[in-house]
């Protein structure tokens, strides 16, 4: 079997790609131990870039510390930042140094951060390392659920004493200094182009650290929520896990909207535990029917009377389009308040008996800051998860987070516990404000099936938008009874691709990159195992190369070579492709320049094993995409062309690339 399998990966995809899938394959047998041992050793060593001209100073915060004494030791700080540590954490060597040289490279690109934090893990006794904490990048609703920063930060000095008088103000200035408290208060009104993550581990906790204590009463009171009127209620299953609930006014009604078609069974499981599960009482019900048979039409009439008033069947024959089929509820909904919902998807009883799984969804949904709201989803009768929140990573792009793992404590950062921001969560259980949903277009119909979702949370969050997963509330999800398993088939698979492709098309920033699912973490499994593929963390120096300057009159433009996105995540990131039919151009240089500079930097070929069938190319092609991470810190300030040397040629990369000063 193996050996069969071996032979038909190298015939139809080579044997660069067989090496690297046998490497991901013997990954997934290593302990998470084994691979983060593998990465101090390694990886770790080439993250070492360090700023001489410091701006960090670190400020040690004792056990038991006041307000005051720590505003105290921030003002004599003499640097632009203090570091705050608290007494349970120990930072790594030269941590001043690596902050700061982050800072510096942010401020190339633009940012003046006021908040900064870092990766952890925990260090024992002995001195060893275990347990890497990898941090999505700033989400004010998980911060909100449990601290998943932790206690070391870092804050630009003036800024945190001025926002410490405002905290004195409304606390006082005696009471012991908490880390978690006052992250949430300098957070509270900032938003994410103000507040910096580095994606290495700087700060080791200590072994017998111990989690903050209830803070609910004080959630309440934070600028943000003290006139919300809010209910702060701890998990049940983690006592350092809260929740918001926020409430509704009197003129919010949601527009339930079920999309469904010869499924009168199973609609009829759905909506009678809408009407048993549902304490909030201003909703309706919209179904959306694209071509049942007259008897099923006749059993929706039939369903959808139960209702009355509250209630609209919508007959419109047309091939099946998800998109079009909700759109189309969207203009039948009078609410101002939007849920699509798959009419496999089964309402149950809450962990809290005071919780309304609709008025939770949306009186998160009415938050200025959020976009779409989605629920976490569990196979019908189960404790095995479906959905807890969709990940865009290096391997599979888009995937379900911990898809069929056990809904347990053994998963890890209370990922199925606390509330997260995320990148995208699924259309299958989908709250939206209607009038954020109309600003973001809908649901773009160009996306008949799958990515639909997807798309419109790219959209929301390209917009400013967090979308948001709510962990508490639960409902049964009966996947796949609507219209089979997209896996079954090479069909089926080919159009998943071409779907992933326009929505990279459209949101070419966002390829491959999630800003809530750390690049230190797995890239091919779909769980919150540390990393295989961290090469995106690695930034290499560009070196001086004038005498190489690309010249205009020579250089070749191609479909098949170019750099298809830039940004900064850490420093400057380039990614893209070089190939020529079935010939891969390996680990292509990269050249940056204008009249005055020219740098130049080899870049790193990566495998994509479903690119050669995006492509449709038959093999060998796997390695033709490509990543480049750029140490920008010696690079002169200025617009730069960007060109890719591969096979002795010179390609534009049909791309500029911004140095800020």
């Amino acid at each position: 079997m193996f050996l069969t399998r071996a032979f038909e990966i190298i015939n139809r995809e080579g044997f660069l790609t067989f090496k690297y899938a046998l490497g991901q394959k013997m990954r997934e047998n290593m302990t998470d131990e084994k691979v983060y041992q593998s990465y101090i050793k390694n990886v770790e060593p080439r993250q070492n870039a360090i700023s001489e001209n410091q701006c960090v100073q670190v400020v040690s915060v004792k056990e038991n510390s006041t307000v005051k004494q720590v505003m105290e030791a921030v003002e004599k700080v003499s640097a632009e930042y203090a570091a705050l540590c608290s007494a349970d954490y120990r930072l790594c060597d030269d941590y001043e140094k690596k902050v700061s040289h982050y800072i510096l490279i942010q401020k190339k690109a633009g940012r003046n951060l006021k908040y900064i934090y870092s990766d952890s893990d925990i260090i024992n006794d002995s001195g060893k390392r275990e347990n890497p904490d990898c941090k999505p990048d700033y989400s004010w609703n998980t911060l909100l659920s449990f601290n998943y920063i932790g206690n070391v930060y870092v804050v630009r000095k003036q800024f945190f004493l001025h926002k410490m008088k405002e905290f004195i103000d409304n606390f006082g200035s005696d009471s012991k200094f908490d880390s978690y408290k006052t992250s949430l208060f300098l957070l509270s009104d900032n938003s994410v182009k103000n507040v910096g993550h580095i994606h290495q581990i700087l700060a080791h906790k200590k072994a017998d650290y111990k989690e903050e204590s209830d803070i609910s009463e004080y959630k309440c009171l934070l600028p943000e929520l003290k006139n919300k009127n809010v209910c702060v209620v701890t998990d049940k299953h983690n006592k350092n896990v809260q929740h918001i609930h926020y409430p509704l006014s009197e003129n919010d009604c949601v527009s339930i909207i079920i999309p469904s078609k010869d499924n009168p069974e199973i609609l009829k499981v759905c909506l009678e535990s809408i009407k048993k599960y549902t304490k909030y009482t201003k909703y309706e019900i919209v179904v959306i029917d694209n071509g049942s048979n007259e008897d099923n039409r006749n059993e929706y009439k039939k369903l959808i009377a139960e209702f009355g008033e509250n209630a609209s069947y919508t007959y419109e024959r047309f091939d099946f389009n998800f998109s079009k089929m909700c759109n189309i509820g969207s203009k039948k909904a009078t609410g101002n308040m939007l849920l699509f919902l798959n009419d496999d998807i089964e309402i149950i009883g809450q962990d809290y008996e005071d919780t309304d799984w609709l008025s939770v969804l949306a009186g998160q949904a009415k938050q200025e800051s959020t976009g779409a709201v989605g629920a976490k989803l569990l196979y019908p009768d189960s404790s095995y998860i479906q959905h807890v929140g969709v990940i865009n990573y290096e391997s599979s792009c888009f995937a379900h987070l911990y898809a069929k793992a056990v809904d347990d404590d053994n998963i890890k950062a209370h990922r199925n516990y606390a509330d997260y921001d995320c990148l995208c969560v699924t259309g299958a259980c989908f709250m939206i404000e209607k009038a954020k949903f109309n600003k973001a277009g809908g649901f773009d119909e160009a996306f008949e099936v799958t990515h639909n979702d997807v798309d419109i949370c790219l959209t929301l969050y390209e917009q400013g938008y967090y979308n948001v997963l709510r962990n508490d509330v639960v409902l049964f999800h009966h996947e796949s009874f609507s219209r089979g398993d997209d896996e079954i088939d090479e069909e089926k698979n080919r159009r998943n691709m071409y779907a992933r492709d326009m929505v990279y098309e459209k949101h070419p920033k966002l390829e491959k990159y999630d800003p809530f699912y750390s690049p230190l973490l797995t890239q091919t499994e779909n769980n919150y195992r540390f990393g295989d593929e961290i090469y995106s963390v690695i930034h290499r120096k560009p070196q001086k190369a004038d005498r190489l300057r690309p010249a205009v009159g020579y250089m070749e433009v191609s479909p098949t070579v170019k750099v298809t996105e830039t940004g900064y995540h850490d420093d400057m990131q380039l990614r893209g492709f070089a190939y020529n039919g079935n010939k891969v151009y390996y680990n292509p240089v990269i050249f940056l320049w204008n009249e005055q500079n020219c740098y130049r930097i080899k870049a790193q070929s990566v495998c994509d094993r479903s690119f050669h069938l995006r492509k449709g190319v038959d093999k060998n092609i796997n390695y033709a995409p490509f990543f480049c991470g750029i140490d920008t810190t010696d690079i002169e300030s200025g617009t730069y062309r960007c060109a890719i040397r591969a096979d002795g040629k010179y390609y534009d990369a049909q791309t500029d690339v911004v140095i800020d000063g």
